[in-house]
Parts: C-alpha cells; sequence; structure tokens
C-alpha cells in the first residue's frame, strides 16, 4: 500500500509538466473598436522547454500569422506584442494585455497608435501556431528588375520589383511603388515555390504574390494591401528571354 502511494506521488510532477497549460489553445473573439467589432484569432502553445510562441490571425486586416513578440504568460495573464503589421511608427507595436477570466475565456485590451480598445477572446480549438517563413532562393531566370501598373484609390500606381540571389543567404527584393510619392517598401519576407513568388513588407502589409510564365517573360498575381487585393501582371524590364 505504502508502495503504491508513493508511486502516485513520484507520477504528480510528471503528470502536471504534461498537463495542458490554461493559457494554451487557439483564442477567437472580438476586440472592439468604435463604430465596429474586428475579429481576432490568436493561437499560443509552449513546448517542452516550458517556451511559449504564438501567432495572430485578423482576417479584417489581412494579417495572416504574424508570430507573437514579447510574449509573457505568467499563470493566467498572458501579454505580447504584434510587432509588424499592426505596429506605429510614433507609438510603437501594437499591444495586448489579458486575464483568463475563465477556463475558456480570456479579456484584456490592445494598446495601439495611442488608441486603446477592449477584448474578449474564447478558447475555441487547440493550438495552430504558425511557424515564420523564411525567405529562399529564386531562379536565376528570375533575378531581374519586374514592373506593372495598378489603379489604387482612383489613382494609378506603378509597381518595380528587383530580385536578387547573394552568396549564402536568401534572397532580397526592392519593392517600389510610385504614384502620388516613391515609396520604398521595408521586405521581409522573398519566397519562390516552384513557379510561384511571394514578397511581403509586414511593416506596409503589402505583398504581391503569383506565377511565374516563363514563356511570356511574366509573373502574373495579385497586388496586396491590408485587404485590397487587384490584379497585378509584372513584366521584366530588360525584355531578355528567361
Amino acid at each position: 500500500m505504502r508502495r503504491t502511494i508513493l508511486t502516485l506521488l513520484l507520477s504528480l510532477p510528471a503528470l502536471a509538466c504534461g498537463a495542458a497549460q490554461p493559457a494554451e489553445g487557439r483564442w477567437e473573439g472580438p476586440v472592439r473598436i468604435p463604430g465596429r467589432d474586428l475579429t481576432l484569432v490568436v493561437d499560443l502553445a509552449q513546448d517542452r522547454a516550458g517556451i511559449w510562441t504564438g501567432s495572430i490571425i485578423v482576417p479584417g486586416q489581412g494579417i495572416k500569422g504574424e508570430p507573437l513578440t514579447n510574449l509573457v504568460v505568467a499563470g493566467t495573464d498572458v501579454t505580447f506584442d504584434v510587432g509588424s503589421s499592426l505596429a506605429s511608427a510614433t507609438y510603437g507595436p501594437a499591444r495586448f494585455k489579458a486575464h483568463l477570466t475563465s477556463a475558456d475565456g480570456m479579456a484584456g485590451e490592445m494598446r495601439q497608435g495611442g488608441n486603446t480598445a477592449g477584448f474578449s477572446l474564447a478558447r475555441v480549438a487547440p493550438a495552430q501556431v504558425e511557424s515564420p517563413q523564411r525567405s529562399t532562393l529564386v531562379a536565376r531566370d528570375i533575378e531581374d528588375q519586374w514592373t506593372g501598373d495598378i489603379e489604387l484609390g482612383g489613382y494609378p500606381r506603378h509597381i518595380t520589383i528587383t530580385l536578387e540571389n547573394h552568396a549564402g543567404a536568401a534572397a532580397t527584393a526592392k519593392f517600389v511603388v510610385v504614384g502620388k510619392q516613391t515609396t520604398d517598401l521595408p521586405v521581409d519576407l522573398v519566397v519562390e515555390d516552384g513557379n510561384f513568388l511571394r514578397i511581403e513588407s509586414q511593416a506596409t502589409r503589402t505583398a504581391f504574390e503569383g506565377r511565374v510564365v516563363k514563356e511570356k517573360g511574366e509573373i502574373k498575381g495579385v497586388f496586396e494591401m491590408g485587404p485590397y487585393e487587384l490584379p497585378l501582371i509584372l513584366r521584366r524590364v530588360s525584355g531578355k528571354p528567361s
């Protein structure tokens, strides 16, 4: 009998370590912005070493699986930043602070751009934290300058994307939009997968995703800016064959 009790006592730490943490899971709910609600989907998970990771989806803003930064989980309190897509040049990243109000609910506030809004989230599923993508090399035959045109907000915009590989490192891209003014977008991600190319400027929530059509010397795709998606065909500036 004593041996059985001792065995149970020794197993308790292991059981505790293997138990799901209160904050783990996929959490979904509204942030209450004046005039409308904005849906948040937040994924939180803890690995075996006790390290917390997370990502966020904001469907109405085109934010898909952005990693959380400065994530701290202390018991039933959770804080994190969204440092790229929701950042403000004046106020820095959007900051979230929440407290678990029940086994499957949390509430808190978001501070962004000098404003504060409350939110409430419910646990809806196990965590599905998205790992951040990393840039890759691009095919040598698309290392070039590509241009195309769109119309946004009633004004024409001229797009130029220049792709370049680097020895021992991933490709980079220069992403320039010329409209009423010239904007050189900071590029965070360049990924080529087969004939598909994606370029992201997370800080400005701008991206281009397209399919390389080698026989036509063009990249046919979509220009994304926040919730907007516009068809865009890029053509090689040099005119050289692929």
